[in-house]
């Protein structure tokens, strides 16, 4: 699940409503807040609304609905109801990223949206002698199975938060480079937890309101529910100890020194944010520490680093580590301020005698794509038995607590990396859907499953019991009417929450960063200046 800290958007601005405006009318003649003595008092100006107040509080109304629709038309659309023209973006160097980790998001979503109902988006083709689906086949698994996108999030948020300091450090800006590492290591936490936690408030006040109530009794019958039987928001008697189970997951949630996954039940899937925070942690460290050394000796640091972690299972910081590996190697090879990608053959820097064969970096990159498609494409359970990928189990360290992580591993790491060096590929997660769901997939990614717990496991049944579920024509259209109706409203109240939640919780991080920090002196901000110089 990325989650990056560089964010170019920019938010639209927040309108207020004074509070003179939603109090106006309220000074009156002191003669109106007399009480009436005679019947000649109830004359028409003291019964009936003033024309002017009226005028005002339907103006304020008018805006205040106004204001209500924008909020709530998705950001894509919005010109179309204020008026407005749209906005001009511009692509950022990095934007590919972006729209990989949108797309991550959705399948995760499609992962998720399946997962409660079947088993066969765990295992491959072939597995046990009878999962021969089209969608178990390697590189199809990848559309329904969420693991490895988790894998990709990782790999992506190592690379996004590594890039900048790495790029100070190759130019010897010391002191730029601890100020963008202090930077980022105060603000990392409020822009994970922020938007978590809010998230969870409005699981827990959805939970009082009876939302959840139809979804629990489908849990509890058991007829739907025949795949993965997740974590769902637990009904207490009242609101005080709802409140205080709200509170304890809070406290587990940001609980920085256990390392062991944590699945809360308001909604589960948050649990890659500490795991987020904890390696992002690692990560800063790691870089401050290599910050003085010498490139080499700073990529063989890390490399054993990451053999270190892989040993002693620790995938998730592998992850991490590998991104900061790629982002120097991409800072080596500039492959960022290329004009265009040199489609110079691979084997022609080295002499003929050496390569009986030429292949282009655009093949290249290409082949290795694909290659990191197939890896990312193992199976959660029982990859050990499943053709395609039973000799992968004698490659994997045995310290691995989910052994699957090792090949969706390499899968994360080669789809990043070739993605990055190949703009054909790039293409693919450049155009405006990948860029629109980029921007909005971490609040996507948080919506998505407290909506797929309330409304997801209310309707599922509902459909089935009109299609029928007997033969697998049924089944997967009763799959393909439920994903229709919840994925644009997943859609929809993630544009909402990027807006709403989001991209303010980055403000606010901003915010309060610029008022505790020590702001440097005329005098020191020159000489940094006559350094660099």
């Amino acid at each position: 699940m990325s989650f990056n800290d560089k964010d170019p958007r920019s938010s639209p601005a927040i309108d207020t409503i004074p509070l003179n405006d939603l109090e106006s009318g309220a000074n009156r003649d002191s003669q109106e807040s007399t009480k009436w003595t005679n019947i000649t008092d109830f004359t028409s100006s003291h019964i009936l609304p003033d024309p002017a107040s009226a005028i005002n509080w339907r103006a304020c109304l008018e805006w205040s609905l106004d204001k209500f629709a924008i909020a709530i038309t998705p950001s894509y659309l919005q010109h179309w109801v204020s008026g407005q023209p749209p906005k001009p973006t511009k692509l950022h160097a990095i934007a590919a990223l972006d729209g990989l980790r949108g797309w991550a998001c959705l399948l995760v979503f499609n992962f998720h949206f399946l997962f409660t109902y079947t088993w066969k988006v765990a295992v491959g083709w072939g597995f046990n002698h009878e999962n021969y689906s089209l969608f178990q086949l390697p590189i199809l698994h990848m559309l329904v199975s969420g693991h490895i996108m988790v894998s990709i999030f990782f790999v992506i948020s190592g690379y996004v938060l590594s890039y900048k300091p790495l790029k100070m450090i190759r130019s010897r800006a010391w002191e730029q480079t601890f100020t963008v590492l202090a930077s980022s290591t105060f603000r990392r936490g409020l822009r994970l937890y922020i938007p978590s936690i809010i998230g969870i408030l409005i699981v827990m006040l959805a939970v009082r309101l009876g939302i959840y109530d139809y979804s629990q009794r489908v849990l509890f019958e058991g007829h739907t529910i025949q795949g993965t039987n997740e974590q769902h928001p637990p009904i207490m008697k009242s609101f005080h100890k709802q409140f205080w189970d709200w509170y304890l997951t809070v406290v587990h949630l940001i609980d920085p020194w256990n390392w062991a996954l944590y699945y809360n039940y308001y909604n589960p899937h948050l649990w890659t944010i500490p795991v987020e925070f904890r390696c992002s942690i690692v990560l800063f460290l790691t870089i401050l520490a290599t910050s003085r050394l010498t490139t080499v000796m700073r990529m063989t640091l890390v490399s054993t680093l990451v053999w270190f972690c892989m040993r002693w299972g620790r995938w998730d910081v592998v992850l991490f580590l590998s991104g900061m590996l790629m982002a120097e190697a991409d800072l080596i090879y500039g492959i960022w301020e290329r004009p265009a990608e040199d489609e110079k053959p691979w084997s022609a820097r080295f002499p003929t005698k050496y390569h009986p064969f030429r292949l282009s970096n655009r093949k290249l990159w290409i082949a290795l794509f694909i290659i990191g498609l197939y890896f990312g494409s193992a199976p959660n359970t029982g990859y050990r038995w499943t053709p395609f990928y039973m000799w992968t189990w004698s490659i994997t360290p045995k310290t691995y607590p989910e052994p699957h992580r090792f090949p969706q591993t390499i899968g994360a790491v080669l789809i990043v990396f070739s993605i990055n060096h190949s703009k054909d590929i790039q293409k693919l997660f450049t155009n405006p859907v990948s860029q629109y769901l980029g921007k909005i997939s971490f609040a996507f990614y948080i919506v998505h499953g407290p909506i797929l717990h309330s409304l997801g496991y209310s309707l599922m049944p509902n459909i089935w019991a009109v299609t029928g579920k007997d033969s697998d024509f049924q089944y997967c259209l009763g799959f393909l009417i439920g994903w229709l109706i919840c994925l644009p409203l997943c859609l929809w109240a993630g544009d909402v929450y990027w807006r709403a939640v989001d991209i303010p919780s980055v403000k606010f991080a901003r915010w309060m960063e610029d008022k505790v920090i020590v702001k440097a002196t005329g005098q020191e901000n020159r000489n940094a200046n006559s350094r660099r110089e």
